[in-house]
């Protein structure tokens, strides 16, 4: 929805992606605001949308995995009969996530839309 004016307020607040083209009123409803007063910024705002529903994909994905690697690495120390230390899980966090984090945050969103779904 892209709205400039007051009477679209309400429109603009439902919508999923409600771009305000205009300073005014509308743009304190909207999610998003361009300065531009054209719909020009659609296709930006359509790239970081799908840009940060890949990463949040992503995310889940590396969370999950993680979790379960962690897990097996457990069970398995667990039949050996030994345990990992509470610094070796700290330790495991700061060498395996803080890195991992910090990369995922500079993906960038894709120059170009596409019809692919993010996987």
């Amino acid at each position: 929805m892209c709205g400039d004016g007051a009477n679209d307020c309400a429109a603009l607040k439902q919508a999923d992606a409600g771009i305000s083209l205009s300073q005014a009123e509308a743009s304190i409803a909207a999610p998003f605001t361009c300065s531009v007063p054209n719909i020009e910024c659609v296709p930006s705002l359509l790239r970081e949308g799908k840009a940060s529903l890949a990463t949040s994909f992503q995310i889940a994905k590396f969370i999950i995995s993680y979790a379960l690697l962690q897990w097996f690495q457990c069970i398995q120390l667990y039949f050996w009969g030994q345990t990992l230390a509470d610094f070796t899980f700290l330790y495991e966090d700061i060498v395996a996530l803080v890195p991992l984090s910090i990369f995922q945050s500079y993906t960038a969103a894709y120059p170009i839309l596409t019809k692919e779904i993010p996987s």
